[in-house]
């Protein structure tokens, strides 16, 4: 990555987003190719049926109440059922919420609770495509460190990215320790005391980065001009929400001065959108929460553990469990619009050129269900992907959806893990 493409000051660097100044100047009087992107949106405890699928099949279908929030994007995305998650109808010695996050992303089974797993669709994508970001990856979440499943190591049920056999990639946490992944770097001469000193400082990033970005603001044209304004704006309302928190804050592990649960999700969602309009990183996993949560949210009136819900514990869990469900993937929905309203390189938007994966871990999860896996895609991929549509798979393997979603991104593949061995028909183009 060039330097042209970040702005620096002392103890920060900043990213563009895609100016147009910054293409090739062969590609500047058209448009230029946008990268593709994967985004898995990992969901915990399952999803239930009649609230999340859709009857039909075809472009023509119906929202159930859990998926009522992703009604304004019908036109870009495809909703999946009846995928037969092999992986973790063939893994044993532990839980079966371990069985089903931990091979959700890699289709490998397991023999026992000790660590296995092995590599996962996002970790084989970037090997396969090598993509020149200056993150290959990223893995964020906004659970936090629980009990993990009977007999499992935790990372069953904290990790769905793996780098290879025993080798799962945790993800980050913090909301703010994300922010300086990506906007933490270093300037050439800074001193340790330096970075320190704009790490505690209140003081917006910005403006340690102003000089350079008053002087770059001369040489762009109108358009150039007000896209650098929207991101400057976007990342300084995101950095003051993380700086600056508001509201009650959660009690456990989180630091004291640390979003609430919903200020977290809300932050990840800002975070992902900077992160591909500035194309820091094409390829991210995020946990809106750990496989086997047992988190409350009594914020949208489901005040009993998740967990809990799907098993029928406490008061009106079926309504409970709609509330969260369908708080859940209005999360989803809130990012997946603001994907689809900022412009990508090539003049569409990023939602176009982005495959967002959302991944329940199971199906029925007071069932345990690994036969009924229902994930949602959104986006095209860059034309790739044959969005506006319900598909009922009837019992075709989850890693086919895998093979389909790497050949999207180009990946000559017929194969994944323990069970994919053609494209999901329907899915590509």
């Amino acid at each position: 990555m060039q330097r042209r493409f970040f702005l620096g000051g002392a103890g920060a660097l900043v990213a563009l987003p895609a100016l147009g100044l910054l293409r090739p100047r062969h590609a500047r009087s058209g448009r230029g190719l946008a990268p593709k992107r994967l985004l898995v949106y990992f969901l915990p405890n399952g999803r239930m049926p009649a609230h999340w699928i859709p009857p039909e099949v075809g472009p023509e279908f119906s929202f159930p109440a859990c998926l009522a929030p992703l009604a304004p994007i019908k036109a870009d995305m495809i909703c999946l059922s009846e995928l037969f998650h092999t992986a973790a109808k063939l893994s044993a010695g532990t839980g079966d919420h371990a069985l089903g996050t931990g091979t959700i992303l890699n289709c490998a089974p397991y023999p026992d609770g000790n660590l296995h797993g092995d590599i996962s669709l996002d970790q084989a994508l970037v090997k396969a495509i090598a993509p020149a970001t200056r993150f290959p990856s990223l893995q964020w979440g906004a659970g936090e460190p629980m009990a993990c499943d009977f007999g499992a190591s935790c990372s069953y049920t904290q990790s769905i990215s793996w780098a290879g056999p025993q080798a799962p990639l945790a993800p980050v946490i913090n909301p703010l320790t994300a922010f300086n992944q990506l906007f933490g770097g270093t300037d050439e001469g800074a001193t340790a005391a330096e970075q320190e000193k704009r790490r505690a400082s209140l003081k917006s990033v910005l403006d340690y980065v102003l000089t350079d970005a008053e002087s770059l603001q001369t040489k762009l044209g109108a358009a150039d001009r007000m896209k650098l304004d929207e991101y400057f704006t976007s990342v300084r309302e995101l950095e003051t929400r993380l700086t600056n928190p508001a509201g009650a804050c959660e009690s456990g592990p989180a630091p004291a001065d640390a979003l609430d649960y919903p200020g977290r999700v809300k932050a990840f969602n800002d975070l992902i959108a900077l992160t591909f309009q500035c194309n820091q990183s094409q390829v991210i996993t995020f946990m809106i929460e750990n496989g086997l949560s047992g988190r409350s949210h009594p914020f949208i009136d489901a005040p009993g553990g998740h967990h809990g819900l799907t098993h029928g514990a406490g008061v009106d869990p079926v309504n409970q469990l709609i509330r969260l469900e369908t708080w859940q993937a209005q999360q989803a929905a809130d990012l997946a619009v603001k994907l689809k309203g900022m412009q990508d390189i090539d003049g569409s938007s990023l939602l176009d050129n982005t495959a967002m994966l959302l991944l329940p871990d199971m199906g029925d999860g007071g069932a345990h269900d690994h036969t009924n896996i229902a994930p949602v895609i959104l986006g095209r991929c860059g034309g790739a992907l044959n969005s506006g549509q319900s598909l009922h798979c009837a019992g075709a393997p989850l890693g086919n959806l895998h093979v389909s979603l790497l050949r999207a991104f180009g990946v000559d593949t017929n194969t994944f893990g323990v069970d994919g061995v053609a494209p999901l028909a329907g899915v590509n183009v």
